[in-house]
């Protein structure tokens, strides 16, 4: 029997094999093939459960009766920019990105490579595979090997072009990513130190997830030691990085994107620019005084890539370091992130830190700070009442905007928790809201 808590909001993911096993791999492959109605390429990561979920996943499409293309063990944005350079209609990659080991998932990938997400196509996978209603072809198809990282890497070098002499370390994680990166990389006139480069589904050094600082300290101590201008960490399937600057502070990625648009906006102005609705309103000032348009997006990246490849546009970031650029197909891609923040500081030839901090002069937040509740749409109600005389938002949770000060309060979508956004004009402000807010949340828990 298929566990139906495996269908998340932007994946198929859970522990292995009592969540996700072959089975449901079968029975998922089959439904998206048939959904699809289409031959579909496949990937996977280096967890020691991909081979065979792949391969199950794989017979399910044959069973239905299309072909599949397989390339192996790759990163994510390698499966995506299969879907979107070959045109196929359908892709899927094994992985459950920068979850522990225990875990394995199924992310599936629709035309141009719009990420399915619980309101496009994994509800309608779900109810296929839980419902029964999938249909065996008479004619079966077949499994095919399918090489694209030479036209991948060919695409991100053409994108590029030089790059001056810059010096790097790069902290995989013993996830995916030096599959693509070291390839690539050989192309550009850099210094390259890497760690854990090797793909080992045991993650024998740290999590691939960089969005934890406990996992950053072997990254950021090289920076140090090697006096590095960069530090870039990827997550498990290489779709996101999160950047350390040579004073080996982590860096915010709304800062970053502020950053970054400001140059990209040169090129091509009056373009919209998607953020992340945790980012700070500078980020959004920055967007606008380089001449783009600023949209607001709900949290969760398929989201972003859906407007920007849907919608268009110039780029788009999110919280947790995805970034996506038009130009690479509105795929988020960790490495092709990379390789833009390596261009915009040999072409500027500042620091990191001035390139990113300049934008974050008088802006204070808290980050996400995550609070356990009992009822999570009763708390957002309150602040929503006690809040009522502010701007109102409700892209997301609930948003709240004063004049010197604003948050965000959202609940989880897994888990009785809520997320929680604060950004003021001081420091001084922002303890005191911190303080409020925290309170009247207690008290009411």
């Amino acid at each position: 029997m298929i566990n139906e808590e495996i269908f998340r909001s932007y994946d198929i993911r859970g522990t292995y094999p009592d969540q996700v096993n072959e089975e449901a791999a079968l029975k998922i492959g089959q439904a998206f093939a048939q959904f699809i109605g289409s031959d579909i390429v496949i990937g996977r990561d280096m967890r020691l459960s991909s081979p065979g979920l792949a391969e199950s996943f794989a017979q399910g499409v044959i069973k239905a009766g299309y072909n599949v293309f397989d390339i192996g063990m790759c990163t994510t944005p390698m499966l995506n920019f299969a879907v979107a350079h070959k045109k196929f209609k359908g892709g899927a990659i094994i992985t459950a990105s920068h979850n522990p080991s225990n875990f394995n998932g199924i992310k599936l990938i629709g035309e141009r490579a719009v990420q399915f997400n619980k309101d496009r196509g994994i509800k309608e996978i779900k109810e296929l595979v839980l419902a029964d209603k999938l249909i065996e072809s008479d004619k079966l198809g077949e499994k095919k090997e399918l090489n694209i990282l030479e036209d991948y890497t060919k695409w991100a070098v053409e994108k590029i072009k030089d790059l001056d002499r810059l010096k790097v370390v790069l902290d995989y994680g013993n996830g995916v990513g030096a599959i693509s990166a070291k390839p690539i990389l050989t192309h550009f006139n850099l210094d390259v130190i890497e760690l854990y480069a090797e793909p080992d589904g045991t993650y024998p050094n740290h999590l691939a997830n960089p969005a934890e600082e406990e996992n950053l300290e072997d990254l950021k101590k090289s920076v140090l030691e090697n006096k590095a201008d960069v530090g870039i960490a990827f997550d498990g399937d290489a779709d996101r990085a999160i950047f350390i600057d040579e004073n080996g502070k982590t860096l915010n990625n709304g800062f970053l994107l502020a950053a970054i648009a400001s140059h990209e906006l040169k090129k091509a102005p009056n373009q919209k620019v998607y953020y992340d609705l945790r980012f700070s309103k500078g980020v959004i000032e920055a967007i606008k005084k380089a001449g783009g348009i600023p949209e607001k997006t709900k949290v969760g990246n398929p989201f972003y890539k859906q407007k920007l490849i849907l919608d268009g546009g110039l780029m788009a970031a999110e919280y947790s370091g995805h970034f996506m650029y038009q130009e690479n197909y509105g795929l988020d891609d960790g490495l092709f992130s990379a390789l833009k923040v390596l261009y915009w500081l040999s072409q500027t030839k500042e620091k990191l830190s001035d390139f990113v901090n300049q934008f974050s002069q008088g802006y204070y937040l808290t980050g996400e700070v995550n609070l356990e509740v009992k009822d999570s749409s009763a708390i957002v109600k309150l602040l929503e009442e006690t809040y009522g005389d502010g701007k109102v938002d409700k892209t997301d949770g609930v948003t709240i905007e004063y004049s010197d000060w604003w948050f965000n309060l959202r609940s989880s979508n897994t888990e009785p928790v809520v997320r929680l956004n604060i950004e003021a004009n001081s420091q001084t402000l922002l303890d005191e809201k911190k303080k409020e807010i925290l309170d009247l949340i207690e008290a009411n828990n």
